[in-house]
């Protein structure tokens, strides 16, 4: 996240570069100016293909800056310019350079009748070399003290030929001065000219990259191809600025950079519209026609109207960027308002850019050179950085909502087992009542009726009471199958009925001591029969094995457990056993019942002191 929050700041910070690079096309100049050169601003000039400049030639007096449009309307060729100077002495180890801001396209250099330099071809095709700044180191062999010569043969396009007026012809003044200071100068009016196009050119191919396959991946983000279009086409248009030499005729290249500007402008409009999500079907259709029209138009008009109908395009196609500007910072207003202010202010100065760039083709301003190659790939690059943010931010979110997602098909696939667990449950129930309903009819339907056919046929008293006592256990196991919860009041009542009941017919004084009737407790009908087949062995031990002539049976209801001690005074149960009081299986079988409902029976027992026997279940 903190590498997220980093990238506002890094467009903030684009925009101070772009403002302080601004600043800094319009001050270079000056301060320039302020350094002890010498300027040559008057020359003798004259329109010539001659390899040396014709002396025999009608020269004419040029001020110097020179510009073709105004000096020589319509003029495309060569001319020749002389120059005299005088040089200053030098500081050994300091050689002199000369220095020239603009020489509109190719051109020699010929010092006191010695060639030292030449660039490009003098002769149709010119190549293009007008955005760079050119240094020539003067030879000290060559130069005089006094009456220096300097030649320079200039080749160049008029205004109507060319797209731009910073490429039609003609020639800067020049300076003289020492050669390491002229070299820093150049380097940094070439690294803001030159330089910093085509590292940005290549920055604006990352993200045409970086758009077009977020746009082929996406569905949703189908805008970002325009945005991949801008800066291709971006990219494409500034080659101009730091590419001199192209195989093409200049008409032919300057035909072809105007028709790369209409797509441009489509991709542009386009991706403003869409971003805040308006489409117009006709604006759509008229966007590309435009794009087959510019370039039909302008090979109609031939080359020497170029320039007029090219600036009549721009100014056309200039009006509809900005018109998509205004409309995309109005719709984002009223949809989109945390967008609103960083669009403004990138909109903002995109379209003074423009505004500037229109007048300084009409030469109504004269703005800096390559102001527009620099200032018009930041701006898209901070709305491509934007873009990377919101991207960002969007799959930061989407991981978040898949993470969200995640949890709840855990926690829904939680509930399901858990419901599932409880329906199998459920079902095993439902399934073992069923089977207990069954065993319980079988058991009175058949069963019963047979001992209690027994009871009443037969002839031995023995037998009958016999019948008669397995006919109520099968009743009381049945009732443990398919009874009801009973009250623990009425179960008490049971059990004292029946303790007292056979430990008297056994001459055994029976104490029973119950707890307070406010009872609301209830026993499940398992444990009831559980706990009923408990006190029937304990009874049975005490008559049996005892010996015993009294018996204590206490009832008592702690928080949530139901207690029971029996207590009989025996003569306890013999060492014999070796210790082990649940060696006989009526003791194991209390146990075993008790574990049953999740409570305990304990036996304590020794010679001469009787038996206890203490039952706790959970209520």
């Amino acid at each position: 996240m903190r590498s997220l929050s980093a990238v506002p700041v890094l467009i903030r910070l684009l925009a101070r570069l772009l403002c302080l690079s601004a600043a800094l096309a319009w001050l270079t100049p000056a301060l320039a100016q302020s350094k002890q050169y010498l300027t040559l601003n008057q020359a003798l000039a004259v329109a010539s293909d001659a390899p040396l400049f014709p002396d025999g030639a009608a020269a004419r007096a040029q001020a110097l800056p020179d510009d073709w449009a105004q000096s020589r309307p319509g003029y495309s060729g060569a001319v020749w310019y002389r120059l005299g100077f005088d040089a200053a002495p030098q500081a050994p180890g300091q050689p002199l350079g000369l220095y020239i801001d603009r020489a509109c396209s190719n051109y020699q250099l010929v010092l006191n009748g010695i060639k030292l330099k030449s660039i490009g071809a003098m002769q149709d095709p010119i190549s293009d070399h007008c955005y760079a700044a050119q240094l020539v180191e003067l030879p000290s062999g060559l130069l005089k003290a006094q009456g220096n010569v300097l030649d320079l043969h200039l080749a160049g396009y008029a205004r109507q030929r060319v797209n731009a007026v910073q490429r039609g012809g003609g020639l800067s003044a020049v300076e003289l001065g020492p050669l390491d200071e002229l070299t820093q100068r150049t380097h940094r009016t070439n690294l803001w000219r030159q330089g910093l196009p085509a590292l940005l050119s290549a920055v604006m191919l990352s993200l045409a990259l970086f758009a077009g396959a977020r746009a082929l991946i996406s569905h949703r983000e189908r805008h970002l191809g325009y945005l991949a279009g801008m800066a291709l086409l971006t990219a494409l248009l500034s080659l101009r600025f730091f590419v001199g030499e192209v195989p093409l005729p200049r008409d032919q290249l300057e035909w072809l950079l105007a028709s790369l500007v209409p797509p441009l402008v489509l991709c542009v409009v386009q991706f403003l519209l869409r971003q805040v999500g308006w489409e117009h079907r006709a604006l759509n259709m008229a966007l590309a026609l435009q794009c087959l029209l510019v370039p039909v138009s302008l090979w109609w008009a031939g080359a020497l109207h170029h320039h007029t109908l090219a600036g009549a395009w721009y100014l056309v196609l200039t009006a509809q960027v900005l018109a998509a500007m205004a409309f995309h910072l109005w719709l984002a207003w009223r949809n989109q308002r945390k967008e609103f202010w960083l669009m403004a202010g990138i909109l903002g100065l995109a379209g003074l850019l423009l505004v500037l760039e229109v007048l300084t083709q009409h030469r109504l301003v004269a703005g800096p050179v390559g102001l527009a190659a620099v200032a018009m790939p930041l701006c898209m690059l901070m709305i491509g950085l934007r873009l990377v943010v919101l991207q960002a931010h969007g799959r930061n979110q989407a991981e978040l909502d898949r993470s969200v997602m995640e949890q709840r098909l855990r926690d829904t696939v939680t509930e399901i087992e858990r419901n599932y667990a409880q329906l199998a449950e459920t079902k095993v129930e439902q399934v073992t009542e069923r089977e207990r309903k069954r065993i319980a009819a079988d058991l009175h339907d058949d069963l019963g009726a047979k001992l209690l056919t027994i009871v009443h046929t037969s002839e031995s008293d023995r037998i009958s009471t016999l019948a008669r006592e397995a006919l109520e256990e099968m009743r009381l196991s049945v009732r443990g199958l398919t009874g009801k919860p009973v009250q623990l009041l009425d179960a008490l009542g049971d059990w004292r009925a029946e303790v007292v009941s056979r430990l008297s017919q056994a001459n055994i004084v029976a104490e029973w001591k119950s707890p307070p009737e406010d009872i609301v407790h209830t026993l499940p009908a398992r444990a009831y029969v559980q706990t009923t087949r408990i006190f029937r062995e304990s009874v049975s031990n005490i008559i049996k094995h005892s010996g015993a002539t009294h018996c204590t049976i206490s009832c008592a209801v702690l928080g949530t457990d139901f207690q029971v001690m029996i207590q009989d005074n025996g003569h306890g149960i013999s060492m014999e056993l070796d210790g082990r009081l649940d060696r006989g299986h009526g003791m194991a079988s209390m146990k075993s019942r008790a574990k049953q409902m999740h409570g305990q029976c304990l036996v304590e027992s020794g010679p001469g002191w009787g038996t206890v026997i203490r039952l706790t279940i959970p209520l």
